[in-house]
């Protein structure tokens, strides 16, 4: 798994701008403080149940809705047989429209004429969207707004498509992209309680005195890996008071991991999670 590190992590609690700024010139202590960082962060959003989001994401949208014009895939599911629905390629995939379970064929590029919509459900919460690029354009973002904490309403009078060609860049016509942070993005309380937690493992790499559980252990110097013992944390709190208040401000009933919705007729959208 990628670890991603928000800009600008709040070490003031731990050194000045100038000890920080000084710090940095040595390559192995700025590889500890970034490495530190990283921990600061991920540990910050898994005791929030990933409440909080520590870099965007990027979705491609696409909906399970097209239609060609014909009755077949508008017809309710239900009897009869195969040869009712004639001869097509492309895979078919049932959803719910005006409650009731009617066919559809599948997000395709060539043998859909694709409805659109003015609405597309994101994979939530949205936290803050940073850009949204349609046909390979960055859209003002006078042009949408977020609703319901996931979905993403057209404002601008036009619609949003409800297929693409996932084989394209994100930036490329005929493709559909949203960055957005799944989660609160990065402000100035998380940036101090990650700043926090991360000059605390900084101090364990270093041999120093740290708040942090003594069964947080420092393995190594540079390219420090720590290893985190199943009893760590056991009531979800570090007891630092500044990063314990944010836990609580982000998950006041101790969950583990975030809540999932699942709806049979929302629209699917993909999230690329790896690329060469």
């Amino acid at each position: 798994m990628s670890v991603c590190v928000p800009a600008g992590t709040d070490w003031s609690c731990a050194f000045t701008a100038e000890e920080l700024a000084e710090m940095r010139t040595d390559p192995i202590i700025a590889n500890d403080l970034d490495v530190a960082e990283a921990y600061g962060w991920s540990l910050l959003s898994a005791l929030t149940a990933y409440q909080i989001a520590t870099c965007p994401i990027v979705v491609r949208p696409c909906a399970a809705r097209c239609s060609d014009g014909g009755g077949m895939l508008a017809f309710p599911v239900g009897g009869g047989h195969a040869g009712a629905l004639g001869t097509r390629s492309g895979s078919f995939n049932p959803h719910i429209t005006g409650g009731r379970w009617v066919n559809s064929c599948g997000c395709q590029t060539s043998d859909c004429s694709c409805t659109q919509l003015s609405e597309v459900i994101l994979p939530g919460p949205v936290g803050g969207i940073e850009s949204v690029i349609l046909n390979g354009v960055v859209l003002p973002t006078t042009s949408y707004r977020v609703d319901n904490g996931n979905r993403l309403v057209r404002l601008d009078g036009e619609e949003w498509p409800a297929c693409q060609d996932m084989a394209a860049p994100d930036n490329a016509i005929g493709s559909f992209a949203v960055r957005y942070y799944r989660g609160a993005a990065p402000n100035v309380m998380t940036r101090r309680a990650a700043g926090l937690l991360a000059a605390e493992f900084y101090a364990a790499c270093a041999g120093a005195e740290c708040a942090l559980p003594s069964n947080v252990v420092a393995v190594s110097r540079q390219g420090v890996d720590y290893e985190l013992e199943p009893t760590d944390f056991p009531d979800g709190v570090t007891g630092i008071k500044a990063v314990d208040a944010l836990i609580r401000i982000y998950n006041p009933h101790k969950r583990k991991a975030p809540t999932r919705i699942a709806s049979p007729d929302a629209p699917m959208a993909r999230t690329p999670t790896w690329r060469r």
